[in-house]
């Protein structure tokens, strides 16, 4: 695991700071107060899932010149091993959250954090529906980093050349795929794992969220609407792999977690399709000076919602990611402040931002690569996650359709089945 220790102001901000005629005291506008003793000499010990995390350092940053002598240290943990290292370490002020890690009933993670919605935090600045996920039996446990969405990236400039436009509902999609794949392109790419139960993971996942038919049958227990209300997702695989406009092997060659070499993949320009989510796409940007190909020959790309259904897009969001505070933390208060401060309407798009993912805040400005997704008109109608999509059932729709995919399954409505089983225990129907 990689440590650092982040001083008060990085050489290349502190240097920026400068430039730009800001002392390291100058308080910004920000909309948020300091309340504790802006002289204190404290370090908060912080963890989280990334190794190189620019958005925090920037955030840290700024915290710095409303508290200049607080100092942070970072240590990068993978969830899996988040609780054990709290339990070796418990003096960590902030730390990282999954949904993963912190929704499941008998959470263990949950044990270690504050309760914000008692401790003065100010959300007004964040979409409520983005911090539901990890309010945890009325307990705010942690604020949402960003916005999660399943997508496609697609090469625009390749599909302009080949006279074909955006397809805008699944008919058009078939019809796309079918003319790339005759002009010699393998038109879907992405990892085995991934690539199949992503592409109509929109559908399946929008679904569930309340209110919604295939939620409403579930609750019904009523199988047999359930089971109709998926299968258009299964078939809609069927016939992408049964057209060959997808490649087994070439899906088995890209890397289990679709990050960086599938990113210069898709950015050598014949990739038409690339299933990801916007954490992929956050770090497309920077790659695109270490792709050769597409300096040489540059392209325009552009991220979607895939278009399964009839009538268009499914679309379905939730918070990716999180902060808390540490309730045995060295500094609570502090830690506590720091979470305050990340909360504003600023900083909560900053962090985002610099990470590339869709903001969590009420009001933000909507990059060129997320207008297709993020558009007013276009999510208004949309689906959210609540809490209702709990990790057990994405983990078994990955699983379902990746082995229906490679043959594992009898027959398309065994791994429906298999996949229903699992909403069923996870929505209390059995």
């Amino acid at each position: 695991m990689k440590s650092f220790t982040h001083g008060m102001v990085t050489a290349a901000l502190a240097a920026s700071l400068l430039l730009s005629g800001c002392s390291a005291k100058k308080e910004p506008e920000t909309g948020f107060t300091p309340r504790m003793d802006k002289d204190a000499k404290i370090q908060l010990d912080m963890i989280g899932y990334f190794g190189n995390f620019e958005a925090l350092d920037q955030v840290m940053s700024d915290f710095n010149r409303f508290y200049p002598n607080i100092t942070y240290t970072y240590q990068q943990v993978g969830g899996s091993n988040e609780v054990a290292y709290l339990q070796a370490n418990p003096n960590v002020d902030v730390i990282m959250t999954s949904s993963e890690l912190l929704t499941p009933k008998d959470s263990a993670l949950a044990k270690y954090c504050v309760n914000l919605s008692e401790a003065d935090v100010d959300f007004s600045a964040i979409d409520p529906q983005m911090l539901s996920a990890s309010c945890i039996d009325g307990r705010q446990l942690a604020i949402p980093m960003g916005q999660n969405i399943y997508g496609m990236i697609v090469n625009t400039s390749l599909l302009e050349k080949e006279g074909l436009a955006l397809p805008q509902n699944r008919e058009e999609f078939l019809d796309v795929l079918s003319a790339l794949k005759e002009k010699g392109y393998n038109p879907v790419q992405g990892p085995t794992a991934k690539v199949y139960a992503e592409l109509v993971a929109n559908q399946i996942f929008s679904g569930l969220c309340d209110g919604q038919p295939l939620n409403k049958a579930l609750q019904e227990g009523d199988r047999a609407a359930a089971e109709a209300a998926v299968m258009p997702a299964v078939e809609l695989v069927d016939e992408i792999l049964a057209g060959g406009y997808t490649d087994p092997a070439v899906n088995d060659s890209y890397p289990k977690d679709n990050y960086d070499q599938a990113i210069l993949r898709f950015l050598e320009g014949d990739v038409p399709f690339w299933v990801c989510n916007t954490e992929k796409v956050g770090g497309m940007k920077k790659r695109e000076s270490k792709s050769e190909a597409f300096q040489k020959e540059p392209f325009s790309y552009t991220f979607i919602y895939p278009p399964t259904g009839e009538n268009g897009a499914y679309v379905y969001r939730e918070p990716w990611c999180g902060f808390a505070v540490n309730k045995d933390g060295s500094h609570l208060d502090y830690a506590m402040e720091f979470i305050r401060f990340l909360s504003t309407e600023e900083e909560i798009n900053k962090m985002a931002n610099i990470k590339g993912v869709p903001s969590v805040a009420k009001n933000s400005s909507i990059t060129e690569n997320y207008k297709q997704v993020l558009d007013a008109e276009f999510i208004k109608d949309g689906s959210v996650n609540l809490g209702e999509v709990t990790p057990n059932i994405v983990e078994a729709w990955y699983s379902c359709m990746t082995g229906y995919a490679a043959g594992e399954y009898v027959s398309a409505k065994d791994a429906v089945t298999e996949f229903l089983d699992v909403c069923d225990r996870d929505m209390g129907q059995e």
